[in-house]
């Protein structure tokens, strides 16, 4: 499949992200700056298989968005490399209401951080940087084949001006996007466990075993404060050819173990002609 060689398939690969990023700084008057990184967190998360995000975002009302907006923030500050970790009240409170049939609070960004970090940091600089402007996003002209910024709500050609040169390709060559997936990240699952329902790393390694095989290098499980349960995970396999077969055709995968349940993801590359636009 061709990669997002130019700005403008990049401009239009992301329609609805650049639809939602106008309406966060335009009408609801939020800072474009801390647009940007809400929107680098959701991407991240849509790459980990949390899919239809900037749909289902854009679906609520302002008062909702606005909430979400500042729980991305917040998980944003969760992921930096000198982040401290979420304070005890935080523990039990789940982030992103309505958005997830699972669990997930400011701890599931802190374990992942480094892991989610290098990704926010990519799609920051490679998408966020490029198709959002001070004032509004970056947009395409009549054309389809160029570029162009203009101010939030302004319309007329006569306001429009072409987009810096500077920012108007992306590398000729490129293969298509990925934010530099490592061959361990491709091998990893990541894990989520029910509050109140732990699943140590025995119980875990013995059902992969069980059902696939000996396809386990690792599983690490979240350490936590004294009196805390671990709620996440990782999976590493010996080989990212078992992670087909663990899906079954799905983007996330729920086991029962022990009678506990069990979340398992992995993180995904967005990729082009998905028909979302």
């Amino acid at each position: 499949m061709a990669g997002i060689g130019t700005l403008v398939d990049l401009l239009l690969f992301y329609t609805l992200e650049r639809l939602l990023f106008n309406r966060m700084v335009g009408p609801m008057g939020l800072d474009s700056e801390l647009v940007k990184k809400a929107m680098a967190l959701w991407l991240m998360l849509e790459e980990i298989g949390h899919y239809d995000l900037t749909r289902i975002i854009n679906s609520f009302d302002n008062q909702m968005i606005e909430s979400l907006f500042k729980e991305a923030l917040e998980c944003c500050e969760c992921i930096q490399p000198n982040a401290v970790e979420p304070a005890a009240e935080w523990d039990d409170s789940t982030v992103f209401v309505g958005l997830y049939d699972e669990p997930m609070n400011r701890r599931f960004f802190y374990y992942n951080r480094e892991f989610m970090y290098k990704r926010f940091t990519h799609i920051f600089e490679t998408v966020c940087e490029k198709i959002f402007s001070e004032t509004a996003a970056v947009e395409v002209d009549e054309s389809g084949t160029r570029p162009v910024v203009r101010p939030f709500g302004e319309g007329s050609s006569a306001q429009r001006s072409e987009a810096p040169s500077s920012q108007s390709n992306l590398n000729p060559d490129a293969v298509e996007f990925n934010p530099g997936e490592t061959s361990e990240d491709s091998r990893t699952m990541f894990l989520t466990f029910s509050l109140g329902h732990p699943i140590s790393r025995e119980e875990i390694i013995q059902f992969f075993t069980i059902n696939w095989g000996p396809v386990v290098q690792d599983v690490v499980i979240e350490q936590t404060r004294p009196g805390l349960q671990p709620l996440y995970g990782r999976i590493i396999f010996t080989t990212s050819l078992v992670i087909p077969r663990v899906l079954n055709g799905q983007v996330k995968a729920k086991f029962v173990v022990n009678r506990k349940h069990l979340w398992a993801r992995i993180y995904v590359p967005r990729r082009r002609g998905t028909g979302r636009h």
